[in-house]
């Protein structure tokens, strides 16, 4: 592997960071847009519709995220013809999915004998079901370790919806059509993307017969992947329903206000660190460990740099910013500063760690790993919301990717780099 392949990290590292810090300075520009239009009640809809979007990721089952490994390695072996197979199968595949789930669900509201949905949860439902094949072309790019194109893309779906919220105010639009406002960006953008890919890789380029084979290999792959997903998402994602259940609604917006900012921080340290997945999957399949190994002491020192860089400055700077975001005081105390501050360095640590296993396909020992780990967070985080109240239920989660999850990633990437056994 040659410095070649070092800059074209570097390069994609740089562009998807660039690219979520644009879709941070859109945010605070559309939320006070779509809260000055719809009014409270109206724009308590649109957020809870427009944070569906999440979802996308979850709803492919991995047929995008198997094309990171397998594509590398294709074309490091010059097998070409096995890539175009992948990517069938991969679209395909999230087809068949869409029509099912759209079929599915029109089936589900015909037996149930109720009229037909309609308004802002609907356009978000039919929108993420229409981009599940849409949305291979982010992995795609990065499996051509051309993440610098995808970042474009990204950023022109930040673009497209500032646009279009603007253009939505400026005609008194409805929830609705805010709601569709987010939505179609994405789906123009998706589809864009995907267009572009596939108009300049011909060799990536779907066949019109599936290969069973092939389809067999990315259900295989992609199943493990969003298992990984899974258990890693379930580690955090309902501290916002514990917050209210057991703290109360004050309680809850402190965390919803503290796990934006959390997740967008990660976010930007997830964009810089995507780009090794591929390299690294190259770079197994050059029997290239020596050129791993030290992209994985190069990126954890990259990450650890950013993410205690940006958690200091969270602590020193959080809360007036807080409060001029806000426009009002939530009470985020020094101690939910520190504590946000460790679930961003103990959250990222394990993420170049994590691109490495999953390109040397170490994808079964994750999912047990974070499966514990999801499991054991539960009865912590409830033993520490009456001891320590939000603060006690945010700090469960970098605790145990400091002392247990983190470790345990790093041990297993450092074996992969030093004993092959592949």
């Amino acid at each position: 592997m040659s410095r070649i392949h070092a800059y074209s990290i570097l390069r994609a590292s740089g562009a998807g960071v660039v690219q979520r810090l644009a879709q941070l300075l859109s945010s605070l520009i559309t939320l006070p847009v779509a809260l000055h239009t719809l009014g409270l009640g109206g724009f308590g809809v649109w957020g809870a519709a427009t944070s569906l979007a999440w979802l996308s990721g979850l709803l492919t089952l991995g047929f995008g995220s198997a094309l990171i490994t397998l594509i590398p390695r294709s074309l490091a072996t010059g097998q070409t013809l096995e890539n175009r197979g992948y990517v069938t199968a991969s679209l395909y595949g999230g087809a068949t999915l869409a029509a099912a789930l759209l079929l599915g669900g029109l089936a589900a509201i015909r037996l149930a004998g109720r009229p037909m949905p309609h308004g802002p949860f609907l356009v978000a439902s039919v929108s993420l079901i229409l981009n599940i094949p849409l949305s291979v072309s982010f992995e795609l790019w990065l499996a051509l370790q051309k993440g610098h194109i995808a970042a474009f893309w990204g950023t022109v779906q930040t673009v497209l919806s500032l646009g279009f919220i603007i253009l939505g105010a400026v005609m008194g639009a409805g929830v609705t059509l805010m709601v569709a406002a987010i939505y179609g960006a994405m789906l123009l953008a998706n589809a864009g993307s995907l267009t572009h890919v596939l108009y300049l890789h011909q060799h990536v380029r779907p066949f019109r017969r599936l290969d069973p084979q092939a389809m067999r290999t990315v259900l295989a792959q992609g199943g493990l992947l969003f298992g990984v997903t899974i258990a890693a998402t379930c580690a955090t994602a309902f501290d916002n329903v514990m917050a209210l259940v057991w703290l109360g609604p004050a309680a809850s917006a402190q965390m919803a206000v503290a796990m934006r900012v959390c997740i967008t921080a990660t976010g930007i340290v997830t964009a810089f660190t995507q780009p090794f997945w591929p390299s690294f999957a190259e770079a197994f399949a050059a029997d290239d460990l020596r050129w791993a190994r030290r992209m994985l002491r190069a990126g954890m020192a990259a990450v650890l740099a950013l993410s205690i860089g940006g958690s200091g400055l969270l602590i020193a700077f959080g809360a007036p910013v807080l409060r001029w975001w806000l426009h009002q005081d939530l009470h985020i105390s020094q101690a939910l500063l520190w504590a946000m501050a460790a679930w961003i360095t103990g959250s990222t640590l394990p993420n170049v760690p994590g691109a490495l296993l999953n390109a040397a396909l170490k994808l079964k020992p994750q999912i047990l790993l974070l499966s514990l780990a999801a499991i054991a967070s539960f009865g912590l985080k409830f033993l520490a919301a009456h001891a320590f109240g939000i603060t006690g239920i945010l700090l469960v989660t970098p605790a145990l990717w400091l002392v247990a999850v983190a470790p345990v990633y790093i041990w297993l990437a450092w074996q992969t780099v030093t004993i092959p056994d592949r």
